[in-house]
């Protein structure tokens, strides 16, 4: 009886195998029909499928879907057998012995006995073979549909989904593309502060702050993006151009000018410190008296040298002096600004130690608005500070000078070195501040200006700066708008470059086109064209006429010139003839000479007759 259950079990398998292989088959054609089906619902519709993802799911669900309905629909023992049988030609034997494997009748055991020597001469392989399905050609085909359409199948969009993502996409790509733009402007803008030690930017962004936090309908528009950073800009601008304007401007721009007065004094070892000093050139005066004073205490400067250096210090420290006792262009401006000479220099020497005073005396003068005054105030205070800057160099040159012997620079001398050169690193920080917020400055235009540029393009017409319906050559500007919205430079209500002046009133224009009616005279044909269509009759007849009577004409003259030879003379005659006879008839039969004149008023225009137009005799 094991022989048999082995021989059964075998033959078990090779069937499952086989019924495995044909309902793959079968489910996989299924499984391929309903990618094809949803291929196609995609492509109309426009929907987007996770199709890597598909194609996983479906090939995992056509494998355990086949290998789960062989398991259900798997023969049992006893069908296996009959099948077994009927294969190997075995005449029931085993499925017999199957059938009486639980009788304890003699006969089944001897049937049984019988069917076990059978079962081991059974070649289950040749009586149960494994072979393709025959229904292999259906997947192929549907595999075959599948892949074309998936290919070749165009996208019809019914629902306009995909317009409508694609459209999305394009402005989320934009919106990225400007917030990362206006970002790395942001960032260079940040570092160009950061030298000129202002921190405008910082500030707005922590004003900012919570509205970071929720999201706006804006964030999610470039122009509204665009516009947003201009308006920061514009207001970032105005601000750095207050600060070149403001006070520690006005410092520099007067120590500048105070360096200026600066004369070499005498020849010596201090002739590129003092130029270097005149020109304002603070880092270069600094390296200057480091070499100077290195050489001093190194010794390796002669007797006569350190002689023509004390020589020259206290020279150059006498006119640091005057400068700090001198406001002339102060005492200037008072004067201008309506001070008798007396006062005025008083005043302006009492700068920088009785500010108060000053500004009682300025508060008075009537003549000034307040922005003058607070100008006035403001270079009289710069002045006294740069004056009081050359005091301070002054005093440490005085110092220098008197700590200078032959032996080299004295203690007194070396403090005075130490003093000047502070100051000369004040004033060169103060310099390079200055430099520092220019660059700012030129930065933030350069930007505010790339970004009025983007968005001008964004108009539909030249010229309107961004707004749409804007006018050829306006630069749309209306009073109270911003300037960055419509052009580069600073100002929140101004006005962009090349339009009208800010005095001129706004107004509105538009162009239109209209045809003007108009009275025509009678005067000769200056111009005509062929137009294609149907002749009305009728129209063109006086034009008719004029043209046989000037063909008639030229024939006459070609017969009596004997351009037309003889046997043709009565053909053309007659052909005129003919054409007169159709004259008359469309005219009321009257002659050129007498027919009447057409109306002065509207005169009929030249067009394409029906009648044959003569081109001469041939």
């Amino acid at each position: 009886m094991n022989e048999i259950q082995r021989v059964l079990s075998q033959a078990s398998r090779r069937l499952m195998i086989a019924d495995l292989l044909r309902t793959l088959m079968v489910v996989a054609c299924i499984t391929l029909t309903a990618l094809t089906i949803a291929t196609a619902i995609e492509r109309i519709f426009a929907f987007a499928f996770p199709w890597k993802l598909i194609g996983w799911c479906a090939a995992g669900a056509t494998v355990i879907g086949a290998a789960t309905w062989t398991m259900i629909v798997r023969r049992r023992t006893l069908a296996v057998a009959q099948l077994l049988d009927e294969r190997a030609s075995l005449k029931e034997s085993l499925s017999t012995a199957m059938y009486l494997r639980e009788s304890s009748d003699p006969w089944a055991k001897v049937v049984i006995e019988s069917a076990t020597a059978t079962a081991k001469t059974v070649r289950v392989g040749d009586a149960l073979p494994i072979r393709t399905p025959r229904e292999w050609p259906a997947p192929l085909a549907a595999a075959i549909v599948f892949a074309l359409v998936f290919r070749y199948m165009p996208l019809f969009d019914v629902l306009k989904t995909h317009a409508t993502k694609v459209q999305e996409q394009k402005k989320l790509q934009v919106v990225a593309e400007v917030k990362a733009d206006i970002e790395k402007k942001q960032e260079e803008l940040k570092k160009a502060l950061a030298k000129a030690k202002v921190d405008f930017l910082d500030k707005n962004e922590n004003e900012n702050k919570g509205d970071q936090k929720k999201p706006d309908a804006k964030d999610q528009d470039p122009e509204a993006l665009q516009r947003e950073a201009v308006k920061k800009l514009s207001e970032l601008t105005e601000k750095l151009q207050a600060e070149k304007e403001g006070a520690k401007a006005a410092q520099a721009e007067a120590q500048k000018e105070a360096m200026r007065q600066l004369r070499q004094p005498g020849d010596g070892p201090l002739n590129e410190f003092s130029r270097a000093l005149a020109r304002g050139d603070f880092n270069k005066a600094q390296e200057q008296l480091k070499q100077i004073t290195q050489k001093m205490a190194d010794g390796s400067m002669s007797a006569g040298e350190k002689a023509a250096a004390k020589s020259q210090a206290e020279a150059m420290a006498k006119q640091l002096s005057q400068m700090a006792e001198n406001q002339s262009q102060v005492a200037k401006e008072l004067q201008k600004a309506g001070l008798d000479k007396k006062t005025a220099e008083s005043l302006a020497k009492q700068a920088a130690a009785n500010p108060d005073a000053l500004k009682k005396a300025v508060d008075e003068m009537k003549n000034l608005s307040e922005a003058q005054k607070e100008k006035l105030l403001e270079m009289a205070k710069a002045a006294a500070q740069a004056g009081e800057k050359a005091g301070k160099m002054g005093e440490g040159l005085s110092k220098m000078a008197k700590g200078m012997s032959q032996d080299g620079l004295q203690q007194e001398g070396q403090q005075g070195a130490e003093e000047l050169s502070k100051e000369l690193s004040d004033s060169e920080m103060l310099k390079e501040d200055m430099q520092n917020l220019d660059a700012a400055l030129e930065q933030a235009k350069a930007q505010l200006a790339e970004l009025g540029s983007d968005m001008g393009n964004q108009g539909d017409k030249p010229g309107s700066g961004g707004e749409k319906g804007g006018k050829e050559g306006s630069s749309g500007w209306k009073p109270g708008e911003s300037a960055g919205k419509h052009g580069s430079g600073s100002g929140q209500a101004g006005q962009s470059t090349g339009g009208a002046s800010p005095e001129a009133e706004a107004s509105d224009f538009e162009y239109r086109k209209e045809k003007a009616n108009v009275e025509t005279r009678g005067g000769p044909t200056i111009g005509s064209r062929l137009v294609y269509g149907q002749a009305v009759k009728g129209e063109a007849t006086e034009s008719l006429r004029g043209a046989v009577d000037a063909g008639r004409q030229e024939a006459t003259e070609a017969m009596d010139s004997m351009q037309i030879p003889r046997e043709y003379h009565d053909a053309v005659k007659h052909y005129f003839g003919r054409l007169e006879e159709k004259v008359k008839k469309e005219t009321g039969a009257q002659s050129p000479a007498k027919a009447p004149a057409p109306p002065a008023a509207t005169p009929a225009a030249p067009a394409k007759s029906d009648k044959p137009q003569p081109a001469g005799p041939k």
